[in-house]
């Protein structure tokens, strides 16, 4: 089983958005089992004026407010440990057309072990010389564009918390997901409950045979077949 990130932050200037997040679910129960500090850190504790302005035009000219370098440089500073420098943490942002979030990032971040802060964007966006010098790394969920990072981080967020001691009730629910080790990167296979027959169909026999060999068999075929016509590419 990994052992926790110590920290995850999350900088927004929604803090109360992210905060309720760690009030359900996974985030809870890892929060719980194993002390994670989940921080939700308000940008505008950061402003360097009494207006707590945490954006400004872009230079250039052009539409919309882009979020301020100092700004954003002076709440990840915050969130260095005491006698440990910037190293010691792994700053991630959000972007359209960044690298693609997968699970295997997930899994890479959990090992990492490192505290993790998250920037969620606004706006415009975010002052490239920030996202040079501060960032480790960006990321994408998808190709498409939200009004913030939000919601993408916080899918981040439940995609590592998920796999912490504790935030499942099942401690191999994680390891069987799908594109996870345990599915060797293949889509799950199909999954069934009660009852036996619905809408008049019938559960595929095989479920009911009480042969595990049998099953162990059925669900490989079925994680091949339905990756083969979902997610092809994950096949080369």
């Amino acid at each position: 089983m990994p052992s926790c990130p110590k920290v995850i932050s999350v900088v927004s200037v929604h803090p109360k958005f992210v905060a309720a997040y760690s009030e359900f679910g996974a985030l809870r129960a890892a929060i719980a089992a194993c002390s994670l500090d989940f921080r939700s850190v308000d940008l505008r504790d950061f402003a360097v004026d009494r207006h707590a302005s945490v954006d400004d035009s872009p230079y250039g000219g052009g539409d919309g407010m882009v979020l301020r370098p100092d700004v954003l440089a002076s709440a990840v500073a915050a969130q260095i440990p005491v006698d440990a420098d910037k190293s010691s943490i792994h700053v991630i942002a959000t972007a359209p057309g960044a690298k693609r979030w997968t699970q295997a990032d997930a899994s890479r971040l959990v090992a990492m072990g490192k505290p993790l802060v998250f920037i969620c964007g606004r706006f415009a966006g975010i002052d490239q010389r920030f996202l040079d010098h501060h960032v480790d790394e960006e990321f994408s969920i998808g190709d498409f564009v939200v009004s913030g990072g939000e919601l993408p981080v916080m899918a981040m967020v439940d995609s590592i918390v998920r796999m912490l001691p504790g935030a499942l009730g099942n401690v191999v629910s994680a390891r069987d997901d799908s594109f996870s080790k345990g599915m060797r990167g293949l889509l799950e296979y199909p999954l069934y409950t009660r009852p036996a027959v619905f809408e008049g169909i019938k559960v595929p026999d095989v479920l009911l045979s009480g042969d595990h060999k049998s099953i162990r068999k059925w669900r490989e075929e079925k994680a091949l077949e339905r990756t083969r016509r979902l997610r092809p590419d994950l096949l080369k």
